[in-house]
């Protein structure tokens, strides 16, 4: 049928019909098939996120959780990490600092976790840096970062214990620097500057023609047999009153007994208790307040060395 001329151009600018219902059918499909791949798009790559009594902790996993070596078990049994979130005191990311300007020195470190510590210098400030492509912060074994965290409040508690996680790059292995303390809840304010501190990890403290030289030595925990030395590594210290446990680039160094009693509330980074400062690059540091078990464990460090485009190689991801 013939549509008059008259009524195309009162109604529709001179479109048939037909035509003007076929552009909006296309219309709708086009904008539910768009629809549903934004959805999917948010349900991908949105951050994950658990709420906690004493924090919140935020951490992107650009990865299924259950493509990592331990975690499928565990998900199934505690819903608190279905979506591969962990609950954390504290979480350091040079990567995504505000703070970052490259070549200045460290005033203050915020932590993105809904805690707000920042870390300030407690020394000669180290400064922003990239090596490898990857952001850090450079210490250069004078000087290091402190945080202080709420010692009245139960983030830090002995029996849970508690996981750090770091991604950092040695410079020189003979400089026998310390990486990282929380002080002893007994140290009173003076904090883990003038007394040994709860919890450290340190390089050795032997000759540098020692092949030793280099290697991690926590407390509590065992030495090491990895030295790290010009290439980036993932460290992991995992503890609680019974026991510490090492693992470098996903590789335990074995478990030692512990008499871990009480934590305080300083943590330093880039230097140990007995004020060995680290000669080296930190890039992220991950805090949470219990001992992570082993697919806990390896969906941080997967979801860490995946973050800086697989960096280092991980046989659990």
């Amino acid at each position: 049928m013939r549509v008059p001329d008259r009524f195309r151009d009162d109604c529709c600018g001179g479109v048939p019909i037909q035509t003007t219902g076929m552009f909006v059918i296309v219309l709708v499909i086009g904008l539910m098939t768009a629809g549903v791949l934004f959805s999917f798009g948010t349900d991908i790559n949105d951050r994950t996120t658990v709420t906690v009594d004493h924090g919140e902790c935020t951490y992107t996993l650009p990865f299924d959780p259950q493509d990592v070596d331990g975690f499928s078990d565990e998900q199934a049994a505690n819903d608190q990490y279905t979506d591969g979130s962990f609950p954390c005191v504290g979480w350091f990311d040079a990567g995504g600092a505000d703070e970052f300007d490259e070549g200045e020195p460290v005033t203050e470190w915020t932590d993105k976790s809904a805690n707000e510590h920042t870390a300030r210098p407690t020394g000669e400030a180290p400064r922003w840096a990239t090596v490898e492509g990857i952001q850090a912060v450079q210490f250069n074994g004078a000087g290091g970062l402190a945080v202080e965290l709420d010692a009245d409040s139960p983030e830090l508690d002995a029996e849970s214990g508690l996981t750090v996680t770091m991604l950092v790059y040695v410079e020189n292995r003979t400089h026998h620097g310390g990486l990282y303390a929380i002080s002893d809840a007994s140290a009173g304010d003076n904090g883990a500057e003038n007394s040994d501190p709860a919890v450290d990890l340190r390089q050795s403290a032997v000759a540098a023609e020692n092949s030793q030289a280099g290697q991690w030595w926590p407390t509590p925990g065992p030495q090491s047999e990895i030295t790290t030395e010009r290439h980036w590594a993932i460290i992991t210290h995992t503890v609680d009153a019974d026991a510490g446990e090492l693992f470098v680039n996903g590789d335990s160094q074995g478990e030692t007994e512990s008499e871990l009693d009480e934590l305080g509330g300083e943590l330093q980074i880039g230097t140990a208790g007995s004020g060995m400062a680290f000669d080296g690059y930190v890039a992220e540091y991950f805090l949470t307040n219990e001992r992570l078990s082993t697919g806990q464990r390896n969906l941080v460090e997967c979801a860490m060395d995946d973050k800086h485009d697989s960096v280092v190689d991980l046989d659990a991801c």
